[in-house]
């Protein structure tokens, strides 16, 4: 193993997730196949680094519970055997009945009472276990957070150039975490790359309960962030939103970013139990466009 000063941080989305080790295993063999299709020479290099990616595993400190992996092995090697997707899955992700949930979810966000009257079941959960972090009353949101933090300050006082990703609400936790370094703890280190991926950072019943959003101006915002790459598949109902652009260009005004992108239109393949599932994490470790950010990254 040679000794690399770069290292990928992940930070998963509600939901419990598998033993850290397996989840990290099978990310680790979507994010390296996907970087080898675009530069074989850079998936080399980053299997030989010692310790390049490693996932907090926020989700027991949250559930008490591991998920089990099983159900999504079949759907991991069908993902690793297919170069690019198919007229299938492309047809599905951008399918009609794909773009009327996500309208739905829209006027849910917009006029929540009409949201909560057609909200199904597992929305409703999603919705309450969003609600449990920002509430935090018992102080879980706190303890998910300094996992985080804990993660970033190692690997920073070992002086590594770090690349944070935040799936899904992860992000969201991984945003909280990071404004409360730099407003809160006054820690001055700076990521290299934040990648949003799935984020439902542009939902305003997310957006107004976000570390910073009671402030106005600059303070509102991350100050420890260098260039953030947000991704949103092709068939995402939650994740497709001006508003997190709007975040990222303001930011960019107050000198808090260098650079800021959205890529609107990655393709997420992965086909779990129950079909096509454009929001998964190993589709998204998989598609070309995280892969191209990180060649671009592990290779400056």
């Amino acid at each position: 193993m040679s000794v690399s000063n770069k290292v990928i941080i992940f930070v998963p989305g509600i939901r419990p997730k598998p033993p850290a080790k397996d989840h990290q295993d099978a990310l680790w063999r979507c994010l390296l196949a996907g970087v080898e299709q675009l530069s074989p020479a850079t998936a080399e290099s980053m299997a030989q680094a010692q310790g390049p990616f490693q996932v907090v595993p926020w989700s027991f400190e949250y559930y008490r519970v591991h998920a089990d992996i099983t159900p999504d092995l079949p759907g991991i090697e069908a993902l690793l055997k297919k170069a690019e997707p198919s007229r299938a899955d492309l047809a599905e992700a951008g399918s009609l009945q794909r773009r009327f949930q996500r309208w739905l979810y829209s006027i849910g966000d917009s006029m929540p009472f009409i949201g909560r009257l057609f909200a199904s079941e597992p929305l409703r959960l999603r919705l309450s276990e969003i609600a449990r972090y920002f509430d935090n009353s018992d102080r879980v949101a706190d303890r998910m957070r300094f996992m985080v933090k804990a993660a970033l300050l190692k690997a920073w006082q070992e002086n590594k150039k770090v690349m944070l990703i935040g799936h899904s609400f992860g992000s969201v936790i991984a945003y909280d975490a990071l404004w409360e370094m730099g407003h809160v703890e006054g820690i001055e280190d700076t990521l290299d790359t934040f990648i949003s991926m799935g984020s439902p950072m542009g939902l305003s019943y997310v957006r107004r309960d976000l570390k910073g959003a009671r402030y106005k101006g600059a303070k509102q915002f991350p100050i420890n962030i260098r260039y953030w790459r947000n991704i949103a598949a092709i068939g995402e109902v939650t994740a497709h939103h001006p508003a997190l652009k709007e975040m990222q260009q303001t930011m960019a005004a107050a000198g808090w970013l260098n650079e800021a992108s959205n890529h609107n239109e990655a393709v997420n393949f992965f086909r779990g139990p129950d079909g096509l599932n454009v929001h998964k994490c190993y589709g998204y470790f998989y598609n070309a466009e995280t892969a191209q950010i990180i060649v671009d990254w592990w290779n400056a």
